[in-house]
């Protein structure tokens, strides 16, 4: 049996009594997202220059969490467009490595490092000691970002040590040289 409705000519079939069943889709969107810190506030690299040079190194450790599945890449650059570090008027330059081609310090130059890729041996403190073989790139000015590391996964607390070296000489001004760097973690 049909009933015809209006002139639209719609008909519409009667159900029989009994059940009747609909689906409802729930949807949740998740956003990503990251979260980064350091162990710092402060990544102390003090240097007591002994005859000709000394160089010092020590760590930050870079921890980043996130949901996104497709994981994070992590960046770093120095705050500003000066990359050097000061003391008054004083200063020591970055150093003339990148992080593609790391190089060993030169005499009053600061810089980074982090283990694997063109950085060549694993880092570690050292305290005011000869220039050894180890690799360091200058940090790059603000707007010019080094890409770290690049994940590919959920992250938690995946860490990452960078490694800073001073190397000063008798002719390097006494004084605290200081300079601030940013880590960027961005959602891939």
């Amino acid at each position: 049996m049909l009933f015809a409705i209006g002139a639209l000519g719609l008909f519409v079939s009667p159900v029989a009594a009994g059940a009747a069943t609909s689906n409802t889709t729930i949807s949740s969107v998740v956003s990503p997202v990251i979260g980064v810190f350091t162990s710092g506030p402060t990544v102390n690299v003090n240097v007591l220059p002994s005859g000709a040079d000394a160089q010092s190194i020590n760590s930050d450790t870079v921890t980043v969490s996130t949901n996104d599945a497709a994981g994070y890449t992590l960046q770093l650059e120095d705050a500003d467009a000066n990359t050097y570090l000061a003391s008054g008027g004083d200063q020591i330059v970055a150093s003339a490595g990148t992080h593609a081609a790391p190089i060993v310090a030169a005499a009053n130059t600061w810089g980074y490092h982090v283990d694997g890729g063109a950085f060549t041996g694993l880092g570690s403190v050292v305290a005011s000691q000869p220039v050894g073989t180890l690799k360091f790139a200058g940090v790059p000015a603000n707007g010019a970002p080094d890409t770290l590391k690049t994940t590919a996964v959920v992250a938690v607390s995946d860490t990452t040590a960078v490694w800073y070296m001073v190397y000063a000489n008798t002719s390097t001004p006494a004084g605290t040289y200081t300079d601030i760097v940013t880590y960027t973690a961005t959602a891939n």
